[in-house]
Order: C-alpha cells, then structure tokens, then sequence
C-alpha cells in the first residue's frame, strides 16, 4: 500500500505532452527488439512487449519532470510574505510603520529617484539613488543599530547635532555611515559612495 500510495503522488506531478508522447513512441518504434542481436536485450514476442518498455520509458520521463519541478513555485515569493512593502510615498510607508517617517533634505548629489520600504512592519527605509551615489535612511523604534552595516571603518568621529549625538564612520577622511538615537527612535544614514565629513553631517542635520 505505501508503494502504491507513492507512486500515485508521483504520477499526480508527471506531465507528458502530445508531441513528448509521439516522439518517444517513434523512437520505441524504430528500437532493433531482435532477439539475436547483440547490442540490446533480447525480448520474446518484442511487439508484445513494446507497451511494457513504453511504460518504462513514460516513468523514468515523469520522474526527470517531477526532480525537476518538485519544490518549485509557479511564481516568485511576493516581497509582502517576507515582509518588505514598497510604498508609492511617504505617507504610505509612515501608515505602514506606524509612526511618521523623516526625509533628508540635503543630499550631495542630484536625486533622480526616491522610493521606500518598511520591513516587518517596524522599520522604516527611504532609499535616494542618484547617478553616482545612492543614499539610504532607516528610521526605527528603539535604540539599537539600524544600519545594517557591520563593516569595519578606520576612521570614527562622534558630534553633538541638535539635541543628540551622531556617529559618523569611514575611511580616509569619507564617511558612509552615521547612526543615532533621538526622542525613542534608531536612525541611520548610509552613503554608497563615501561623502566627505560637512557633506555627512548637513544631510544628518537636514533631517526633518
């Protein structure tokens, strides 16, 4: 009974088509079944067999289909299952997050698309792509690290901006990363293309 049942769930996922059907008869069809001949196995009565050889052949086909398609889904996961909605504007994405999402206002580059995101529901992303450099900003409840960036910089320079103190990180005198704490929310501004010390921390200071 377990082998029937097993051979009924894979013969549920086994496709043939017309043209496959024909093409492997014909091939069955022109097989030398002479029981003299040397180069195959020998078959009493080889017509009478033909069928039983057909089904062979129609199993070992249905069983490359079914390794082949088993576990795979018809279409992409959607970014909503795993939690990560783009939003077509900012009131969106602050509806989606539930508390009101800040923008950057001064950015070193010329800005030719903005498009944002939430994640789980919780944190809150505003990407800035321009055609050299691309800026991200992430805003979350909470104090901890936001960044999603956990490179090593050489160089690290801490600033009192407004009412709370940044964190500005790079290499070489450029920065592309800053991260910090105000009124009960994580923040996070991260550069592509590394931008210099006042370039880092206008775009910070133009937070609002």
């Amino acid at each position: 009974m377990i082998l029937e049942s097993r051979y009924d769930e894979v013969m549920k996922n086994i496709e043939v088509t017309t043209e496959m059907r024909n093409r492997i008869l014909n091939n069955i069809s022109g097989l030398d079944l002479d029981k003299n001949s040397n180069k195959v196995i020998p078959f009493p009565n080889g017509k009478k067999y033909l069928s039983v050889v057909a089904c062979f052949v129609f199993l070992l086909v249905g069983a490359i289909i079914v390794h082949n398609t088993i576990n795979v889904p018809e279409e992409p996961p959607l970014l909503e299952e795993t939690g990560i909605v783009d939003h077509s504007t900012i009131g969106e994405l602050s509806e989606a997050v539930g508390f009101t999402m800040k923008e950057l206002h001064d950015i070193p580059f010329d800005v030719g698309t903005v498009t944002y995101t939430s994640y789980w529901e919780d944190l809150a992303e505003v990407t800035y792509t321009g055609q050299n450099n691309k800026a991200v900003l992430r805003m979350a409840p909470g104090d901890e690290d936001i960044s999603g960036d956990y490179s090593e910089y050489a160089d690290i320079e801490n600033f009192r901006t407004d009412d709370y103190d940044v964190t500005i990180k790079g290499n070489d005198g450029k920065y592309s990363l800053a991260v910090w704490q105000c009124d009960g929310f994580s923040y996070a501004v991260h550069f592509a293309a590394a931008v210099s010390q006042q370039e880092m921390l206008t775009a910070v200071e133009s937070l609002q």
